[in-house]
């Protein structure tokens, strides 16, 4: 477990019954209003990721670790509020993955981040390209902090470095990101993603 605050961004299409039930898991609660990607089609899945810009205005806190809602944690990431803004895992060579990411709160940065929404073309159509174009210089965090959840790479390279991760007791890795269609909106025994040509890449084998 952690001693740190564990905080939650929502919006008002969360019931409250679930606030609540969510508030007496220990959660502190913060109500947002939506910040829509001015690129997004009319209700896409990205139509309002920039929402996670409200980050920078959790100024009461020095430092945040904020993890997106579809990862798994499986070890106390703690050690991560060791590490400077912008710390990330990296998404290939050059981009970060925007899942776990160490950020320090600031209404200038925020600012920045909406003067710009309109302006930067976000490479994948969300908030990663966005704040991949921000934050040219980031620091790269081990790949066992935000595990990302995709099959496509199966190289004797990529084979070994998951059996390092996962083999090992307890495995050395800290969360689980589920790309594409998550577990929770599918089957049990069955993954979802080979329904759909282009998210076959996340797919479990």
């Amino acid at each position: 477990g952690t001693k740190r605050d564990l905080v939650l961004l929502l919006d008002n299409s969360i019931s409250e019954p679930k606030r609540d039930a969510l508030a007496a898991a220990g959660w502190k609660i913060r109500f947002i209003k939506r910040i829509r990607n001015p690129r997004a089609e009319k209700y896409s899945y990205n139509e309002y990721n920039y929402s996670k810009f409200r980050l920078w205005q959790l100024t009461d806190y020095d430092k945040i670790v904020f993890i997106d809602a579809d990862i798994i944690v499986l070890r106390n990431l703690d050690i991560l509020f060791h590490f400077p803004q912008m710390s990330a895992t990296g998404n290939d060579v050059w981009i970060f993955n925007s899942g776990i990411m160490v950020i320090e709160p600031s209404n200038g940065t925020f600012k920045i981040l909406m003067d710009r929404r309109k302006e930067i073309i976000s490479y994948n159509g969300g908030d990663q390209g966005f704040l991949n174009e921000v934050f040219v210089w980031w620091h790269r965090l081990p790949r066992r902090v935000n595990f990302l959840k995709n099959f496509w790479a199966n190289t004797t390279n990529e084979a070994s470095v998951k059996n390092e991760l996962f083999g090992a007791d307890p495995p050395k890795v800290y969360s689980i990101h589920y790309l594409g269609l998550k577990p929770w909106l599918c089957y049990r025994d069955y993954d979802c993603n080979w329904n759909i040509g282009d998210q076959r890449v996340y797919a479990s084998d």
